[in-house]
């Protein structure tokens, strides 16, 4: 079975490092890796060692150093490309924050408010889903650390906003008022719910999208009517 650096790899589009696949006969890939892995300069394959370690050791457990050496790198490449260990774990999630905002500019007004907001969020998740499993190392990973979870209640808020602000410029009002501030929190309670679920049942990211979208759909109808019937300012 291919080593969770080698699907990451795979993931992020740099394909599998050689050192990774070891050989016809298998072997211990990252262990192989740790021992001679030319050095490298891909940000997805540094994502790739730090989550190998992660999961055998702990994300606390797991120091710069730890990252750096098993990646075959140095500390300045290391920093080149994250600005700290958590900085590594919560780069996808900052991709898709981004990703999410883009689809919003780019909607036309003509889209009912939850249609959009359920279009961009399927979309986002889906470019995140992966049938290797990263996605869900990437949860268990943040889910195990109490550390990384003190501050995705921050890296989430940040996500809701984006939704929030959306709905604010579509009916005139301000992010932090209640329609909109109530809109975003529902829609990142049912993504995070739905993720969640979908690595403890485990389920195919087929299968998360499909909840997902049903999830959106059903809430976007209860919620689209309390949009409309807010006064345009």
């Amino acid at each position: 079975m291919l080593s969770v650096a080698s699907r990451v790899a795979y993931l992020y589009g740099t394909g599998y490092p050689k050192s990774s696949l070891g050989s016809e006969k298998g072997g211990n890939a990252m262990a192989t890796g740790r021992r001679g892995r030319p050095q490298v300069s891909s940000r997805a394959q540094v994502e790739a060692a730090a989550f190998e370690l992660f999961l055998e050791r702990g994300y606390a457990e797991t120091s710069i150093m730890d990252i750096v050496a098993a990646a075959g790198i140095s500390k300045t490449t290391f920093f080149r490309y994250f600005s700290s260990k958590a900085a590594l774990v919560w780069f996808p999630f900052e991709e898709s924050t981004r990703d999410l905002q883009s689809a919003f500019d780019t909607v036309g007004d003509e889209v009912p408010v939850m249609e959009a907001i359920r279009a961009g969020v399927i979309d986002t998740v889906a470019a995140r889903l992966d049938d290797e499993g990263v996605w869900t190392a990437q949860i268990r990973i943040l889910d195990a650390s109490p550390e990384l979870q003190a501050e995705g209640a921050q890296r989430w808020l940040v996500w809701s906003e984006v939704v929030s602000t959306f709905v604010a410029s579509r009916i005139g009002t301000r992010p932090a008022a209640v329609v909109p501030a109530a809109v975003g929190g529902a829609v990142q309670s049912v993504v995070l719910a739905v993720l969640r679920e979908g690595v403890r049942s485990p389920a195919s990211p087929s299968e998360v999208l499909t909840i997902l979208d049903r999830s959106l759909a059903s809430l976007g109808h209860s919620l689209q009517k309390w949009i409309d019937e807010q006064p345009c300012k």
